[in-house]
C-alpha cells in the first residue's frame, strides 16, 4: 500500500481529468430517464451540469517537483513493461500491452500492478523514483503525474514543494476552458 498524489504540468489539464465524470453520456442519459422517482427522493443533476458546490471542496495551487519519473510512454519504458507484464495483460483480455494498453487503464489491475512494480524502482543515486509522468487521455501534450508519497513524508512527498495554494474559482480561465471542452454547464445556468 502507497499513498499517490495525482498532479498536473497545468490546471487545464487536472481540470479535465477531475471534471470528465460530468461530461454527457447518451446511454447515461437514456438510463436515467428510464428511472421514475415520483416522490423526488433521489434527485440528480442532469448530465452535463457540474453543482457550483463542486469548487468548494477542492483546492488548485503550484509547486515544484524534484526526481527521477518513470515515463510509461517512452519507447524503452514500452519496450520493458511489454516483456514484464504483457502475460498479465493477456490474462486480464488485452490483446497486447502498448501505449494505448497503458493509457486506457482497462483493467486497472494492469496500471496498478506497472505502478507497484515502478514503486520500487530507484534512480541512479539509489534513491526511490519519484513517480509516473503520462499523457492524459483527454489530448496529447497534456502531462500528469503520479508522485509517490514515502513512509515519513508529511504532509505530502518529499519531492514536492508548494509554492501557493488556494480555493478553485468560477472564473479561472483553465477551468472555463475545461468544462467547454467537455461540454459542461453549472446547475443553475
Amino acid at each position: 500500500m502507497w499513498r499517490t498524489l495525482y498532479v498536473g504540468a497545468t490546471h487545464l489539464s487536472c481540470y479535465l481529468e477531475v471534471l470528465a465524470y460530468a461530461r454527457k453520456s447518451d446511454e447515461l442519459s437514456a438510463a436515467l430517464d428510464e428511472i421514475v422517482d415520483d416522490e423526488g427522493e433521489f434527485p440528480t443533476i442532469a448530465p452535463g451540469r457540474v453543482p457550483r458546490s463542486w469548487m468548494s471542496s477542492r483546492v488548485t495551487g503550484s509547486g515544484t517537483i524534484t526526481g527521477w519519473f518513470v515515463v510509461p510512454g517512452d519507447p524503452e519504458s514500452v519496450a520493458t513493461l511489454r516483456a514484464l507484464f504483457r502475460p498479465h495483460a493477456i490474462r486480464l483480455g488485452l490483446l497486447d500491452l502498448d501505449t494505448a494498453a497503458i493509457r486506457d487503464g482497462r483493467p486497472r489491475a494492469l496500471t496498478q500492478a506497472i505502478s507497484q512494480w515502478v514503486n520500487t524502482l530507484s534512480d541512479p543515486g539509489g534513491e526511490p523514483v519519484a513517480g509516473i509522468e503520462f499523457e492524459s487521455r483527454h489530448g496529447d501534450g497534456l502531462v500528469l503525474g503520479a508522485l509517490y508519497e514515502r513512509p515519513g513524508d508529511r504532509p505530502v512527498s518529499k519531492n514536492l514543494t508548494v509554492l501557493d495554494y488556494g480555493p478553485v474559482e468560477e472564473h479561472d480561465p483553465d477551468l472555463i476552458e475545461a468544462m467547454r471542452l467537455h461540454n459542461l454547464v453549472w446547475e443553475d445556468d
